[in-house]
């Protein structure tokens, strides 16, 4: 489990190393936990769009939500080419606090992502990570119960269509390296910063560690 940091200082538990993480995906898929809609999550059933948004945090670059009746669907900095509208106060105001700097709880904002099964649950379990902690790809992977699976792990991390929000930026790589980010490996490390987490270099620099 994540282990709560003091303010510019990073925790991560260690995690257990596995097996090679190509056989232990190619189970997964076999035993359909990858690549299938969850039970009753499918694209038919899914609730539709309600809307899409621009926000414009100062200092930050801009990004674009979309929202359904049940939650928070997207959050990223591509620009998608659709009629925009006012984003709900509900995620505007915790997401404009965020930003400025804030220790604002973003687990408040309901999310309605669409996925696989094992997509949801890692999207899940980063959503346990929390602001002042990082998480390795292996903590995850044992997180969900699958302690092989640091590759499919890696896969739903950099399919999250929810950023921030469900916080895949939180994760590293092993020996506390920075490791890739959808959105950019500079836009990683400010948002870690923001959360108080010292980097040097490319690895994050931990604190006093209290291993559970």
């Amino acid at each position: 489990m994540c282990v709560a940091g003091a303010k510019n200082a990073a925790t991560m538990a260690p995690c257990p190393s596995g097996r090679k993480p190509r056989d232990a995906g190619e189970r997964l898929q076999k035993r359909g936990k990858l690549g299938t809609p969850a039970a009753g999550q499918g694209r038919a059933r899914d609730s539709e769009i309600l809307g899409w948004g621009r926000l414009d945090a100062p200092g930050w670059d801009p990004m674009w939500l979309a929202w359904s009746d049940r939650g928070l669907r997207h959050l990223g900095w591509r620009q998608p080419t659709v009629e925009l509208h006012a984003i709900p106060k509900g995620y505007r105001e915790p997401l404009l606090a965020y930003f400025s700097g804030s220790d604002v709880d973003l687990n408040q904002i309901a999310v309605d992502p669409i996925g696989t099964e094992f997509q949801r649950k890692v999207w899940d379990a980063l959503r346990r990570v929390t602001r002042g902690t990082v998480r390795s790809y292996a903590g995850i992977a044992a997180d969900v119960d699958s302690p092989r699976a640091m590759r499919a792990v890696g896969a739903a991390n950099g399919a999250n269509p929810i950023a921030i929000v469900i916080p895949c930026h939180r994760i590293v790589e092993a020996g506390m390296r920075l490791g890739g980010y959808s959105g950019g490996l500079d836009r990683k490390r400010r948002l870690l910063e923001l959360e108080g987490v010292r980097i040097v270099g490319d690895a994050v620099q931990p604190g006093q560690l209290t291993l559970l």
